[in-house]
């Protein structure tokens, strides 16, 4: 029993110091947050794999000035002193802690992934598939021919069930 009480208290031990100390975004861009583990979590949807798979390899102030210049070269007006694209994608992604906060996942839901990527739907209504057991389906349209359908899960979350 002793020799079990002292291993839990040497692995409780190594977790808590083996703990990754939380980064934060110390570059010149206003982001809805300094929490580098949610800007991650964001940028994940929106960047190619390469550039992600870079972002994750840095540390601290490198991850900072990565993002930094990858706003910098996706600006679409260099001529102005704001980034628009930034601009709307921060927008987007404050919306979207708005929209779908509490059991549907917030940041980490499929409607908000989509909602990051695509914005506010153009069109949105519900409909039932007899195939699914005539399961309500949500369904959002865009003008430009893109449609992503969420069902309800078990626990109450919308799932993207195309894309």
């Amino acid at each position: 029993m002793k020799d079990k009480l002292i291993f839990l208290s040497l692995l409780l031990i190594i977790s808590c110091t083996a703990k990754k100390d939380n980064l934060t975004y110390e570059g010149n861009l206003d982001f809805w947050t300094k929490d580098f583990s949610e800007i991650e979590l964001v940028m994940s949807y929106i960047m190619n794999t390469n550039d992600y798979r870079q972002l994750r390899k840095l540390d601290g102030y490198e991850k900072s000035t990565y993002l930094d210049n990858y706003w910098l070269s996706i600006d679409p007006d260099k001529g102005t002193d704001k980034n628009e694209l930034f601009e709307e994608f921060k927008l987007r992604v404050l919306e979207s802690k708005d929209l779908f906060y509490g059991i549907d996942g917030g940041l980490l839901s499929d409607r908000a992934r989509i909602y990051v990527i695509y914005g506010p739907p153009n069109d949105e209504f519900k409909t039932s598939s007899y195939s699914n057991n005539n399961v309500e389906i949500l369904v959002w349209k865009y003008k430009s021919g893109y449609e992503f359908n969420f069902i309800i899960d078990s626990f109450g979350r919308y799932k993207l069930i195309n894309n």
